[in-house]
């Protein structure tokens, strides 16, 4: 998401909401407020301006476009949020129309269901809110699993001893996960309860497939989810870095790159 350089007055804030949510798909009141450096009381009053005008519905803990307004809104999406476009749609591609995936939290696992046709006539599992909700308002003939338990807003994902209980006894073909970080020895989540339920999610599935931007390469983050060798494969947007790279052929992971197109001047 990028954030704005100077405080936005309330219509340019909103039209700042509507970019980002067209990107993103669901952000939660608690990032918006910290990102346009406003109080959350300010983003709900934007919010419920922009839901009675029919642009935006609210949601637990934040927003969502209404459905099919994706497609209704020519706005340009920041690089960030077009690059987990980008890996969620190929992900997309990896799944067969009869499939049972795991799909985690975050905008690279939201693209990759929203990347799903309208044919997938599979099983999705998922603790992602945001998933849930675009699965439910799809005429699409999928059948859901939802996850309960403790629900984080920052993460808009639900966590938790309910969670990873919820798991057992269920199996996944190909886990979609969405981690914080990458470095030559695993993936790593930003806290031990959301690496729990991704953990959990990994022992039950198949193949893992990793969706993440080059920036997931770049950053550090505390709980491990899994090393490197329970993963099949790695779907991002760049090359990873020289000591990365060789980590995950070592560990026989196979490598999608979907660079941004090419622009020409």
């Amino acid at each position: 998401m990028s954030v704005p350089e100077r405080r936005y007055e309330g219509a340019e804030r909103r039209a700042w909401i509507l970019h980002q949510l067209r990107a993103a798909g669901f952000l939660s009141i608690s990032e918006l407020s910290r990102d346009l450096g406003v109080s959350p009381m300010t983003v709900r009053r934007d919010l419920h301006q922009l839901e009675s005008n029919g642009q935006i519905r609210l949601v637990h803990g934040g927003a969502s476009l209404v459905p099919g307004s994706l497609h209704q809104m020519p706005l340009a999406q920041s690089e960030g949020a077009a690059a987990q476009t980008r890996i969620g749609r190929r992900s997309a591609r990896l799944v067969a129309g009869e499939d049972v995936i795991g799909v985690d939290a975050g905008p690279a696992a939201y693209a990759l269901a929203r990347a799903l046709p309208e044919s997938f006539s599979g099983t999705v599992i998922t603790h992602s809110l945001p998933v849930m909700q675009l699965l439910i308002d799809r005429d699409a003939c999928a059948q859901l699993i939802a996850l309960g338990g403790e629900f984080r807003s920052d993460r808009s994902a639900f966590v938790g001893p309910v969670t990873t209980s919820a798991l057992d006894g269920l199996r996944v073909r190909t886990l979609f996960l969405a981690p914080a970080a990458i470095d030559s020895s695993g993936i790593y989540a930003d806290t031990p309860a959301e690496a729990a339920v991704q953990a959990r999610f990994v022992s039950i599935a198949d193949r893992v497939v990793v969706l993440a931007a080059a920036e997931a390469t770049a950053v550090t983050a505390p709980a491990l989810i899994t090393p490197l060798g329970r993963v099949s494969r790695l779907v991002t947007d760049d090359a990873p870095p020289p000591e990365i790279r060789a980590a995950l052929f070592r560990a026989s992971v196979d490598v999608d790159v979907e660079p941004s197109p090419p622009t020409y001047g």
